[in-house]
């Protein structure tokens, strides 16, 4: 017997007003953004590929380099419509890259895996050509210990094979062919390129074909999961401060408890517990001195101490820096101490670890890229990505050594950059090749809270040009 209905039955609620703004997508990597209808100058941002953008007209502006027209992007500036974009949005390659994009306010955008020297083919492979192109690979699932620089990039790794948790895609593929483009790539060569043992590639469904698991990348490439290790999630995060939680803060940088004390007899410590693993406790200012040793007491546990040789202090700085407006964002980095501090004005509201590079404090005449040091000064955020591809080859796609998709990139002064590293969670320590190393939660945290904020859609943005100025990070030695 069906349920009788109730006495009154309440009003639903009006619809969500539908979106229908035009918009424009972007069926290559960068579909660059610019102050005025022409392609000239410094890009405002980019549009990333399988995302769109609202414009703010559907009429087409006409503009040198660009037949088709050029269309107001909002809030600002304009996009050419050419090979790169499309105003059609049910398009299969778009629909299918759009499937795969990131989710804009996503700490992890997509998985991650270490490649072991993978092959990435453009259509599922038959065996015969399977065989032919990863002969010279080595058995599946093999892999070699590169050299020292790499073992940083490798603490992340799992030994677990990754499994299938998508269904095949089949709005890409059919059989061993292939339905739809990925922007400026030959669907026809099979092998697209090979991933040089040690790079790291995103990768947006996992599926199983053929007796294998795939991975599919934002790119819509296929890669074989038995010739990659997938990377495991970093859980480190920093502290928001305020609410009884400030400065300073002792920081247990490695990866095992550090004791706790208390005084006995004399000039006797006994151990009163211990400092976790990448863990901070709130201190004192002033050190206390017993015999030879230096100590810190704990504000909310009284007359228990932490020793100075144990942790690295993140200290409030009483001053704004000179070029910081009074009250404004600004972001202090500290080598040695392997500290970083968000403060809005002299509040700080944001502390944690970062990992600098491996050279530590750079040398007057020696260049901060071959020699892995952190370049240290004042520099405004010049350039804000969401997700993109990183290395140190300086021109075209890079060959040799690469890192696909890493989050939240904030570029300083070009090629220094403050950005997540997904392949270690060791932050506090030196790992970077220069740059200012983040955990992804704290590089989510950080690219939200800084200026200026990437518009709708925009996968990039660059401070200037009516977006408005950026938050200064002040990187000192200590």
């Amino acid at each position: 017997m069906a349920p009788s209905a109730p006495a009154s039955t309440p009003q639903a609620e009006p619809a969500a007003a539908v979106d229908a703004r035009p918009r424009l997508g972007a069926i290559d990597h960068f579909a660059y953004i610019y102050r005025k209808a022409a392609k000239e100058g410094l890009a405002l941002g980019y549009i990333r590929l399988g995302t769109s953008v609202p414009l703010l007209s559907d009429e087409a502006v006409p503009g040198p380099g660009c037949p088709r027209g050029f269309y107001r992007v909002a809030p600002r500036g304009y996009a050419c419509l050419d090979y790169r974009t499309t105003r059609d949005l049910a398009d299969p390659t778009f629909v299918a890259l759009n499937r795969r994009s990131p989710d804009p306010e996503a700490v992890w955008p997509y998985a991650y895996a270490f490649s072991n020297g993978a092959p990435m083919y453009s259509r599922l492979p038959t065996a015969e050509e399977q065989e032919k192109a990863e002969q010279r690979l080595g058995p599946p699932g093999s892999f070699v210990q590169l050299a020292e620089w790499s073992r940083g990039h490798e603490e992340l790794l799992s030994t677990e094979p990754i499994p299938a948790t998508h269904p095949f895609p089949t709005d890409i593929f059919e059989e061993h062919g292939r339905k739809v483009g990925s922007g400026l790539r030959n669907p026809k060569t099979l092998v697209w390129r090979t991933i040089p043992n040690g790079s790291m590639l995103a990768y947006a469904e996992a599926f199983e074909a053929g007796g294998r698991v795939w991975l599919l990348t934002p790119d819509l490439m296929i890669v074989p999961a038995d010739r990659v290790r997938a990377v495991k999630r970093s859980q480190f995060k920093g502290v928001t401060l305020g609410k009884g939680l400030e400065l300073p803060l002792a920081w247990n940088r490695t990866h095992h408890p550090r004791p706790k004390y208390r005084r006995g007899e004399g000039q006797d410590l006994v151990e009163a517990g211990t400092i976790p693993g990448k863990s901070p406790v709130a201190i004192h200012e002033a050190r206390v001195v017993i015999g030879k040793r230096i100590f810190f007491e704990l504000r909310n546990e009284p007359g228990v101490l932490v020793e100075e040789a144990d942790v690295t202090v993140s200290r409030a700085r009483a001053e704004v820096p000179r070029g910081v407006s009074p009250g404004g964002k600004w972001v202090e980095v500290k080598i040695l101490p392997g500290t970083l501090t968000a403060y809005e004005g002299t509040r700080p509201v944001y502390a944690t670890l970062f990992s600098p590079g491996k050279g530590g404090v750079p040398v007057p005449g020696l260049d901060h890229t071959r020699y892995a040091t952190t370049a240290m000064g004042f520099f405004p955020i010049e350039w804000k990505e969401r997700a993109a591809t990183m290395s140190n080859e300086k021109y075209g796609e890079p060959k040799v050594l690469w890192f696909t998709d890493v989050p939240a990139i904030q570029y300083l002064k070009a090629p220094l950059a403050m950005h997540v590293a997904y392949w270690h969670e060791d932050f506090g320590n030196p790992k970077s090749a220069e740059c200012v190393n983040v955990s992804a939660l704290d590089g989510n945290w950080l690219f939200r809270w800084t200026d200026p904020t990437l518009p709708e859609g925009w996968g990039a943005m660059r401070p200037g040009g009516g977006n408005g100025p950026s938050t200064p990070v002040i990187v000192s030695a200590m």
